[in-house]
């Protein structure tokens, strides 16, 4: 979070990503303005960034999304690759499980969730391991032309004390929105 510029919209998918970055908002004392938590819509968070980043053209939009939350709409892949907006960032989270739902498994255990994006036809692709090579990503990730997509691998687990939003969804929709008239 740390890397991206203030004027930049975050599209999160629902669950404990969405958590997590409320979270670590809290604790550096930032806005969440730019911040669109996806609420109870696992797998919709790449078109609603999609759909932002093709109105706001002008803006950057990044969309973290889950490994199970995007094989749930892979169809939503080959309109980003179709319409080609050069704004879209998408960074994938993938643990290869449903870990906000009960840590089932997801078929990204079994499949290269980056070749099917780069089947589909994503600008660039990047994919991180360690947290060395997120670091080395991240800043060519965010400048090069879009639509890009980045597979952040990460290990299944998540803090047992990890909280909720403060902030009502309603509240969080209508500080988002004031923030996209800007």
């Amino acid at each position: 979070m740390e890397n991206l510029d203030d004027n930049v919209i975050i599209i999160s998918t629902t669950g404990k990503t969405s958590r997590e970055i409320f979270e670590i908002r809290e604790r550096k004392d930032q806005s969440h303005r730019q911040d669109f938590l996806t609420v109870g819509s696992m797998g919709h968070c790449s078109s609603i960034a999609l759909g932002i980043a093709l109105a706001k053209p002008h803006r950057q939009v990044v969309c973290i999304d889950g490994d199970g939350a995007m094989l749930m709409h892979l169809g939503s892949l080959t309109s980003i690759a179709s319409l080609k907006p050069k704004n879209f960032r998408h960074i994938l989270m993938n643990n290869e499980v449903h870990e906000s739902v009960g840590g089932q498994d997801t078929a990204a255990k079994h499949v290269d969730m980056s070749a099917i994006v780069a089947a589909v036809g994503a600008s660039k692709m990047y994919k991180a391991e360690t947290p060395f090579k997120l670091k080395a990503n991240i800043t060519d990730f965010m400048k090069c032309i879009g639509p890009s997509f980045l597979e952040v691998k990460i290990r299944l687990g998540s803090r047992k004390d990890l909280g909720r939003p403060t902030i009502q969804p309603v509240d969080n929709k209508e500080n988002f929105m004031r923030f996209l008239e800007k």
